[in-house]
């Protein structure tokens, strides 16, 4: 019963969770951080403790807005993108993501393999669902830091802009978070450096 609860409840928060692929942060909504000595900001959230860096000259939203939802809800969001970057139907495209989820159960090392597998069979539906995605790298075991998860690239076409985005799904005792970085395919060669940096600088805060 454990078990299939467990699963139950993964399939849920991780179908919304993969659907922020298609997220694009509104035009026009940003903010500010804290500013580092390097001229980037830092966020920091309040309420979980995450932490991540970010260019100077990209905007923050906190919240997100989305071309569809189902699933799990999060608990919290917060993107930052660049407002010089490309634009599809009045949305930025060029962003990093962050979702925040809370499960029901804690998870360890030895449940990984049940993780990927529920992993597998949502991207397998989404995959299906969705005639304009493509892999562009398979689902593999990656870690942020110490935080264990996988993470998947696929491309896609927003309007009649290609787009490329890495999903990483990570997880910290009874906390899940969702990195989505995405571009403009052609932005994206360009975007590596800060992706690379954001994905380095990010800390989880302490899970409950």
């Amino acid at each position: 019963m454990r078990v299939r609860a467990r699963r139950s409840t993964l399939s849920s928060i991780l179908l919304g969770c993969v659907l922020v692929l298609v997220v694009l942060l509104a035009a026009g909504c940003g903010g500010d951080g804290d500013s580092t000595a390097r001229g980037d900001n830092v966020y920091t959230d309040p309420d979980y403790g995450f932490s991540f860096v970010y260019p100077a000259d990209w905007q923050l939203q906190e919240g997100d807005s989305s071309d569809v939802t189902a699933g799990g809800s999060a608990t919290t969001s917060v993107g930052v993108f660049d407002p010089k970057g490309a634009v599809a139907d009045d949305t930025y495209i060029d962003l990093v993501q962050l979702s925040v989820y809370e499960l029901n159960v804690t998870v360890d090392e030895s449940m990984m393999p049940d993780i990927q597998a529920e992993v597998e069979q949502v991207l397998a539906s989404l995959e299906s669902q969705a005639a304009n995605i493509q892999t562009v790298e398979a689902l593999s075991k990656t870690k942020v830091g110490d935080v264990p998860g996988f993470e998947v690239t696929y491309s896609f076409s927003k309007g009649a802009a290609p787009v490329t985005s890495t999903l990483y799904f990570l997880f910290d005792g009874n906390i899940e978070f969702q990195l989505t970085l995405q571009a403009a395919t052609e932005n994206w060669e360009k975007n590596a450096p800060i992706f690379d940096a954001l994905v380095s600088s990010f800390r989880p805060g302490t899970a409950e």
